[in-house]
């Protein structure tokens, strides 16, 4: 079985997890989320896309503070059937790859939420430049993934600037994902016309100090994510 294949059949396990555990772990609900949430401001009246959707949190988000329209895409057919149980028929939900062309016509988004997704993409550069075709001029993206540091370190990586694909474990369930370096983030962005405004290392919010002390502190020290908030342009480089 290909890893590809291995991933969606990890996710599909995880699933539960991700529906109805998930929302309270520390990790996501009390540093990820809130950063991601202040980095993507308002949202009213906006055509969003939801890239790697997991149980629909993000979804939920963007519909109760008013965007125009959202439109939720996972790999996973149990996280697409998750997310619709949490949205009903307020957003559209699909079954779709990020490794594929996306079904969108071009220029159609005003912007692209993608939290803790782009990490699993075997392309970041193809991924970027479907986001760039779907997204409007001044379309705004805004996305979370493992920092490159902490992989480095964690999985004690002889070579820091090497892409290199690695396994890790989620309630004992095996995944894999990419540790990407700084340059080949930015070089892929900068490929891709994405012009970055800003880039968060989020710290864990006071909440998670209450549930998870030792983390909390370790997280101070060392970031576990990153955020990257960046603009479409079509200025020739």
């Amino acid at each position: 079985m290909k890893i590809h294949e291995k991933l969606k059949k990890s996710y599909d396990i995880l699933s539960k997890h991700y529906e109805f555990d998930v929302d309270t772990k520390t990790f996501n609900a009390y540093y990820e989320r809130p950063a991601m949430i202040k980095a993507i401001g308002k949202i009213k009246n906006l055509r969003v896309l939801d890239a790697g959707c997991g149980a629909g949190y993000y979804t939920k988000w963007l519909i109760d503070n008013n965007a125009k329209e959202v439109v939720a895409i996972d790999f996973s057919k149990k996280m697409v059937e998750a997310t619709k149980r949490k949205v009903e028929n307020k957003a559209h939900v699909l079954e779709l790859d990020l490794n594929a062309k996306l079904p969108f016509n071009n220029n159609y988004f005003d912007m692209i939420v993608s939290a803790l997704t782009l990490h699993y993409v075997k392309d970041l550069n193809f991924t970027l430049s479907e986001f760039k075709r779907v997204l409007k001029e001044n379309g705004v993206l805004i996305f979370s993934i493992n920092h490159p540091i902490m992989t480095y370190l964690y999985f004690s990586l002889e070579n820091y600037f090497e892409e290199i694909l690695l396994e890790d474990l989620i309630n004992k369930v095996p995944v894999y994902f990419y540790h990407r370096s700084f340059d080949t983030i930015f070089d892929a962005l900068y490929n891709n016309n994405f012009f970055v405004v800003n880039m968060y290392e989020p710290k864990p919010t006071k909440d998670f100090l209450k549930m998870d002390e030792k983390n909390y502190k370790k997280l101070m020290k060392k970031p576990n994510f990153l955020i990257i908030k960046a603009i479409k342009s079509n200025v020739t480089k």
